[in-house]
């Protein structure tokens, strides 16, 4: 017995010492999250957003954003894992937490620390960068940023996986078919089990296996053709059960790679003439496998609708009822600061994030006085939201043809505005105008469930 009592209390000793605990799972209220070499992974849960997880663990929402890959903050699913490194925590900073006095303001308290204003802003839950109180506990973020992040400008088109030629050059098939690649993983990279020619993506394999060379669960397909294009808005349907992306000319316009009931998904893409590659991914994690793809044109250009505000200083605004991707937005490039006339160019962006510096967007639009208008329609649950800009220089934001939030005017540097809105479940028509009158050009949109 005093043996297993001595062997108890060393154990209890070592522990107390700190020696290494072997890494495991642990749940952290709702949240569920991996230990791992010092690193944390978060398993994303329903209802968050990536602006609340780095807001738990006190990183910068952005540096999160791009330490996983995530072009699109706004984006993210339930069960995704986000990994938060450990060195980007605000636990074991020298600062940590800050109560804030009288005469403190944000922006002295991020010049003390050393970090963004905006990154103290985001991690802390402030929208209002000029209200907080005597008394207030604010968290510091462990990993310093510097006042102006690097350019993480993305390129004109998003950029696609490069696994092999066959995928970044597809091929045309004999007869208008399509070059079907069946692989044994739930990903379809690495070498495939067996190539084949299909006339159509259109299967209802149900509990079955697409050929005996492959399990009725756990397989992936990626198909591959260049079609010719009339040009104009064309929407592309995909019916699938489980994951699917597509990509239409370079860019990525539906991504929803995560297993699921039979769902039927839409997109509308403004596409010019020509022959266009069109790639399909498609996975079977279990139960029913089903993969239909089609498309259609729907006419020259998208269907304007007039809103009856007019704001002052700025034209009608214009928002499209079609026309825009469910994951993306409807860029209008103009070569003035006032949206006025026609677009010089017109393109699909996965997400409202650029600084270009003082550096043009792309070629055809000059460095310094331009403006965009981007257009979608977004789902929403019923519940509270927070709508945020961060632009230098001018920015309005619509939300259903109202305007919510208003700055627009020049600024000598980026100015970060966000608005609370009660929002019915549903579809809602949100429209982002910019400007960029001199100097650094930067823009970001995002908006949080509260």
């Amino acid at each position: 017995m005093k043996k297993i009592l001595f062997l108890l209390v060393s154990i209890m000793l070592l522990l107390g010492m700190g020696l290494p605990v072997q890494a495991g799972l642990e749940r952290v209220g709702t949240a569920r999250l991996t230990v791992t070499s010092g690193n944390i992974t978060h398993i994303v849960q329903p209802g968050e957003t990536l602006f609340a997880i780095a807001r738990r663990y006190g990183v910068d929402p952005w540096a999160l954003a791009r330490a996983n890959g995530l072009v699109n903050p706004n984006y993210i699913f339930v069960g995704q894992q986000i990994v938060i490194s450990s060195g980007s925590t605000s636990t074991g900073t020298p600062g940590g937490v800050h109560i804030v006095r009288y005469g403190d303001t944000l922006q002295s308290i991020a010049s003390t620390y050393g970090v963004s204003v905006w990154a103290l802003a985001q991690v802390n839950g402030i929208y209002n960068l000029n209200y907080i109180y005597a008394g207030q506990r604010l968290i510091i973020p462990g990993s310093p940023t510097s006042p102006t992040p690097a350019p993480v400008s993305p390129p004109a088109v998003p950029p696609t996986p490069t696994p092999k030629p066959a995928v970044t050059q597809p091929v045309v098939s004999a007869g208008g078919t399509w070059r079907g690649e069946y692989y044994a993983g739930t990903e379809p990279t690495g070498e495939p089990v067996f190539i084949r020619e299909d006339r159509a993506v259109n299967f209802h394999w149900g509990l079955s296996s697409p050929d005996t060379r492959l399990n009725t669960d756990n397989f992936s397909v990626r198909w591959t053709r260049t079609i010719n294009f009339q040009g104009g808005l064309y929407r592309f349907t995909a019916l699938a059960d489980d994951g699917v992306r597509i990509r239409v000319a370079g860019m990525l316009i539906l991504d929803v790679w995560q297993v699921g009931a039979e769902v039927l998904h839409e997109v509308d893409v403004i596409l010019p003439p020509g022959q266009h590659p069109v790639m399909i991914d498609y996975f079977e994690g279990t139960g029913n496998a089903v993969m239909e793809f089609s498309f259609k044109r729907l006419g020259d250009t998208p269907p304007q609708f007039v809103s009856t505000l007019t704001p002052v200083g700025t034209p009608t605004p214009s928002a499209y009822q079609t026309g825009i991707p469910s994951h993306a937005w409807l860029g209008e490039y103009f070569g003035n600061v006032n949206l006025s006339g026609a677009p010089v160019i017109t393109r699909m962006d996965d997400f409202i994030g650029f600084e270009w510096g003082q550096a043009a967007p792309m070629d055809g639009i000059p460095d310094e006085f331009f403006s965009v208008r981007w257009t979608r329609m977004a789902s929403f649950w019923e519940d509270n939201y927070a709508f945020c800009v961060r632009a230098d220089d001018g920015v309005r934001l619509y939300l259903d043809g109202s305007v919510i939030i208003d700055e627009w005017h020049g600024s000598k540097g980026d100015v970060a505005s966000c608005k609370e809105v009660d929002l019915t479940k549903g579809n809602h028509k949100i429209q982002v105008d910019y400007y960029e009158e001199g100097r650094d050009a930067l823009i970001y949109v995002w908006w949080e469930r509260r």
